[in-house]
């Protein structure tokens, strides 16, 4: 393929992960240096990443799928439940940090019902969700996959699929 018959888009995911996304995604759009990025629905700075969305609605943002959380001080969990039955929350309540525990100990059937409250959340928000991936690919392992697919096609998202 020739580079003038291709696009390159540039992504920035975890938006709304910590404060300082906000203005650096900002930032980084204005500039032309990001044409897509993806908010985290989980965590703590997502009803300002909602609400950046909503006034500039233009912005390619995906839903960066979320059930695990790799930080060791700074923790998000759930939307969906807080029953520790789910096997997708950790000794203190929150998301697993490694995708090997969250493939070991969560249950598919609360996976998907993790991935629609994300996504439903997000539509609710005002996000036009222009597709979905996966954050740090833990619900492209074999067992939440299916759960992910039917998201992204009962939403009619486009899913980020990658081997």
């Amino acid at each position: 393929m020739d580079w003038e018959d291709g696009a390159v888009i540039i992504h920035a995911d975890d938006i709304g992960m910590c404060q300082a996304t906000l203005p650096a995604i900002a930032d980084l759009l204005d500039f032309g240096l990001v044409s897509s990025a993806a908010v985290m629905v989980p965590c703590p700075w997502f009803p300002q990443v909602a609400a950046f969305c909503r006034a500039q609605p233009a912005i390619d943002m995906r839903g960066h799928l979320t059930v695990n959380c790799e930080w060791s001080s700074y923790r998000w969990g759930p939307i969906s439940t807080c029953d520790r039955a789910t096997g997708m929350l950790d000794e203190q309540g929150y998301f697993h940090a490694s995708s090997a525990a969250v493939k070991q100990l969560a249950d598919p059937s609360a996976v998907a019902l993790e991935l629609r409250a994300q996504v439903e959340r997000a539509l609710q928000a005002g996000i036009d969700a222009t597709h979905v991936d996966a954050h740090m690919g833990t619900i492209l392992l074999p067992r939440f996959v299916q759960a992910y697919v039917d998201v992204a096609l009962g939403n009619q998202l486009p899913a980020f699929l990658r081997s």
